[in-house]
């Protein structure tokens, strides 16, 4: 063999000690992955984006996010104003974040409520918007332009039954020669939520609702509202002999979802002090002395098994022998690897005459 081959191709440049942080009762780690965000521009304070306001429904497992927009270069002040009172439209009517979607249940506008909301006709919305236009400092402080991005997503937990056998998840942190590992409770891909184009939608149709009630006559209105509870009532109803059906797993999930109210939590950037001291508390394994050591429940053979595809045996794959008895000579004959006959050999040599 040449003194080349000799040389290690992937020689070992670092060496590190692994620990494992202690899970936390009261803490959740969620990995946040913006597919449609390029990476040198992150929601952050340094970028002009961090994150206004946070929200999550921990048992239907929903996450969004909003993120202030700059209204002063290349912005659409008509439309921001048309989708400002879409979306106070849809607090008064849908819930108080405006949410749509499956973080919403998919539901629709609430009767009773949508009863009491007043809804300007297309003549006073126009001229409510032009107004806007002329003095857009002040309907911007009133919360009448559509001045966030909402970004948001469904958790995927990776403790959850559907998740078993599937990779897990950690966060590295390294300090010194050491690599502090904590698991990732979940991930969630935050995507925008055009929330504003469904509170339009939402009210186009209650609008065009009271038209039509204007035109029949009072008696109208009640009417439709009871067709509407009713509606609600009827897919709210489960029999009893198809529970386990795909679509009634799928609604009993969107009305949890429809049910559960949005936790408020508080942002704090990247470069912020209260960061920095959180990430030293939860990143990293307190008592090193005292950590205990972990062991492998499988060998190399396995490891490699349980990673690699699934091995076949072919007819030319030698099989591995059992180990020979010291002082045994072997008969086989010729045509062995050269590890078994300096096995032969030595257990020649071992024996007596």
């Amino acid at each position: 063999m040449s003194p080349a081959r000799l040389e290690d191709d992937d020689p070992v440049t670092a060496e590190y000690s692994i620990y494992l942080t202690p899970p936390h009762p009261t803490q959740q780690i969620y990995l946040l992955q913006y597919p449609n965000r390029v990476r040198n521009r992150p929601y952050n304070l340094r970028q002009g984006a961090a994150p206004d306001t946070i929200r999550i429904k921990p048992a239907s497992g929903h996450l969004e996010l909003d993120v202030n927009l700059n209204t002063t270069h290349n912005f659409n002040r008509y439309q921001g104003l048309k989708w400002g009172d879409a979306l106070q439209t849809g607090r008064e009517v849908q819930n108080a974040s405006a949410t749509f979607g499956m973080a919403a249940g998919l539901s629709g506008m609430k009767p009773r409520s949508a009863g009491r909301v007043q809804v300007k006709d297309r003549a006073d919305r126009e001229g409510g918007i032009m107004d806007g236009l002329h003095d857009f400092a002040r309907a911007e402080g009133e919360g009448g332009v559509m001045h966030k991005q909402a970004l948001g997503g469904q958790i995927t937990r990776h403790d959850g039954v559907e998740e078993a056998g599937k990779p897990v998840y950690f966060v590295g942190a390294f300090r010194g020669q050491e690599l502090h590992l904590t698991k990732v409770d979940g991930t969630v891909q935050m995507r925008p939520q055009f929330h504003h184009l469904d509170a339009e939608e939402q009210r186009t149709r209650l609008a065009s609702s009271r038209a039509n009630a204007a035109a029949e006559g009072a008696e109208a209105a009640p009417k439709q509202q009871g067709d509407a509870r009713s509606l609600l009532m009827k897919n709210k109803a489960v029999e009893e002999g198809s529970k386990d059906r795909l679509e009634d797993r799928t609604r009993r999930i969107l009305l949890a979802a429809e049910a559960e109210e949005w936790v408020q939590l508080e942002y704090v950037d990247e470069d912020q002090e209260e960061s920095y001291e959180m990430f030293r508390d939860t990143m990293f394994v307190r008592d090193v002395a005292g950590a205990v050591g972990l062991r492998s429940g499988m060998g190399n053979e396995e490891f490699l098994d349980a990673i690699s595809a699934p091995r076949r045996d072919g007819p030319t794959r030698r099989r591995k022998r059992a180990p020979r008895r010291r002082g045994v000579v072997g008969g086989e004959g010729e045509g062995e690897d050269e590890d078994e006959e300096m096995g032969e050999a030595g257990a020649e040599g071992s024996g007596g005459e």
